[in-house]
C-alpha cells in the first residue's frame, strides 16, 4: 500500500469514529422527566380515564374531565390531547374489551 492510501484509510476511520461518537452523545442517555410514554405514566392515565368515565360521555368531555382530575399532573402530561386520549382508549380496549364511553 502506498502512503496516500494509508493516510486516506486512517482519515476515513477517524472520521467514522468521530461521527459515531457525536451520534452517541446526541442520543438521550436517561429518560426525560416529562416522558409520558413510560408504563407507569400510561397506567396512571388509564386509571384516571377509568375513574373519570361516565356513560354516554364523548371523548372531548372525557378529556376535559381527565385534565381536571386530582391525580393529573399538567406539567408531566403537557402533551396529552384528544389524539393521545384516543390512542389510550384504543390500547385500553385491547386489554379490557368491555370498556365503553
Amino acid at each position: 500500500m502506498k502512503t496516500v492510501e494509508i493516510i486516506m484509510i486512517a482519515a476515513f476511520i477517524s472520521a467514522l469514529v468521530l461521527s459515531l461518537y457525536k451520534i452517541y452523545l446526541f442520543l438521550p442517555q436517561k429518560p426525560l422527566a416529562d416522558d409520558d410514554t413510560t408504563p407507569e405514566s400510561v397506567a396512571l392515565l388509564e386509571k384516571i380515564m377509568v375513574e373519570s368515565n361516565r356513560e354516554n360521555m364523548s371523548e372531548e368531555i372525557l378529556l376535559e374531565v381527565m385534565m381536571v382530575h386530582a391525580e393529573f399532573d399538567k406539567e408531566h402530561f403537557w402533551r396529552f390531547n384528544l389524539n393521545k386520549l384516543q390512542q389510550l382508549i384504543r390500547s385500553y380496549r385491547l386489554k379490557e374489551p368491555n370498556f365503553r364511553l
